[in-house]
């Protein structure tokens, strides 16, 4: 529901944590103990980019501070969230109040333009915070009173915004914002690229396309329909156990494997041919939902990915176990699956059950993916010398490949279990 932004740096972690807890306890109180309640706390360890919960919170609590402005984590996240809201002020006219702002410390804290005229800031409220800060009126036994009231009065602000849905946004558009503040702000770093090899592309781009519906869609073919929302970039499958969508998992998984590019498409009635700017060396990889095959539209939307040339690397079914209508009907969404075009694309094929699982099968589609351009070299200058290697070699040598990617790239124990191209279904 919402997620706390503070600065990881200061050492003001066991305070910070309390105060989340005493506003996540709030809001419990208010609207219920359930898992579309809960809040997150930033990381105490440092990141490369944004936490995965800032594209998809409805709502952020951030907690300001001069050390707050100088941190590049913490600017990368506030604008991220930012530019949700700007989108959802583009696409629906309504501006979204979502960001929440109180002072931790007040010391030699000067907000600038952007982030004073951004989201609330919570005022004084007669309750007389603003000289302490938060972390002060937390630490003096004597203000017990005016730091319950706070709270509250922060639960209540948080809760109103979330009712207001925001567009979720892909890991790749994340990394394009530009940080409002903090020492990134005027000359942003940029990661020089590896030389380009002649046996494989300059650039490792993977384009995620999407077969879900959206909740409106869906209540016609089926009864639970809370892992849907507006857009198909916003369907999280894996609810209640998790509340990152599909698209935000996998994204997660081709970064850590080395993908330079990312891009997210829907495949839907309403774009007709939505890969026609995929490049040829691009990798494909299809998001099934397989409740969508009920649908008059499926086979429609598979025959425009076939007709569209691009180079599809592998279909994920996406059947989550914790979904128990999924899961009852399991064996009947496998048949009917089987049954459409899906299995005449000529791409591996996996399940994903959960979110560990659909993070494994992207990593092994890319391992494969890198593997097979770098084999992609010129041939022998003699038609009768013989092969460097042989089948059996080859298939050693790709094992060794995928291991090396999935075991150095990635945040999870390695899968190789069997030959390259193999789906290890919904592990």
């Amino acid at each position: 529901m919402f997620y706390t932004s503070y600065a990881s740096s200061t050492g003001d972690r066991g305070p910070v944590q309390r105060f989340h807890s005493d506003v996540q306890n709030e809001i419990f109180s208010m609207l219920g103990r359930h898992p579309r309640n809960e809040g997150s706390l930033q990381r105490a360890e440092p990141a490369l980019g944004p936490a995965p919960p800032v594209l998809t919170c409805r709502s952020l609590l951030v907690l300001y501070s001069a050390d707050y402005l100088n941190d590049t984590q913490c600017a990368l996240e506030w604008s991220v969230f930012r530019e949700r809201m700007q989108r959802r002020l583009w696409q629906t006219g309504e501006p979204a109040d979502a960001l929440v702002g109180v002072l931790w410390r007040a010391d030699s804290l000067v907000l600038p333009r952007a982030v004073a005229k951004t989201g609330q800031l919570l005022d004084d409220l007669g309750e007389g915070y603003q000289g302490p800060g938060v972390g002060g009126l937390q630490r003096d036994a004597s203000a017990w009173e005016r730091y319950r009231r706070l709270v509250r009065r922060v639960a209540e602000r948080l809760a109103h915004a979330a009712r207001s849905s925001l567009p979720a946004m892909a890991t790749s558009d994340s990394g394009a914002v530009e940080p409002c503040f903090g020492p990134a702000h005027k000359q942003r770093t940029t990661r020089s690229a590896p030389p380009p090899s002649p046996h494989r592309p300059s650039e490792r781009h993977l384009v995620l396309a999407l077969l879900a519906g959206t909740r409106a869609g869906m209540e016609r073919l089926r009864q639970s329909v809370d892992t849907y929302a507006e857009t198909a970039e916003e369907w999280r499958p894996f609810r209640p156990y998790s509340d990152e969508p599909a698209a935000a998992i996998a994204g997660r998984a081709a970064h850590a494997c080395g993908v330079d590019r990312l891009t997210v498409v829907s495949l839907d009635d309403a774009n007709a041919d939505p890969l026609r700017e995929t490049a040829a060396s691009a990798v494909v990889v299809v998001l099934v939902d397989p409740w969508l095959t009920s649908d008059s539209s499926f086979s429609v939307r598979w025959e425009r990915l076939a007709r569209s040339g691009a180079r599809v690397a592998a279909v994920i079914t996406v059947l989550p176990r914790l979904d128990e209508e999924s899961r009852h009907n399991a064996s009947a969404l496998r048949e009917v699956l089987a049954r459409t075009p899906a299995r005449q694309l000529g791409a591996v094929h996996h399940e994903a059950g959960s979110p560990v699982s659909l993070r494994h099968a992207v990593a092994a589609v890319m391992a494969d993916a890198f593997a097979a351009a770098r084999e992609e070299g010129p041939l022998p200058d003699r038609a009768d010398e013989p092969p460097l290697e042989n089948t059996a070699e080859r298939i050693v040598r790709r094992e060794r490949e995928r291991d090396g990617w999935l075991r150095h790239r990635g945040t999870w124990p390695p899968l190789v279990t069997g030959t390259p191209r193999e789906s290890w279904g919904g592990g």
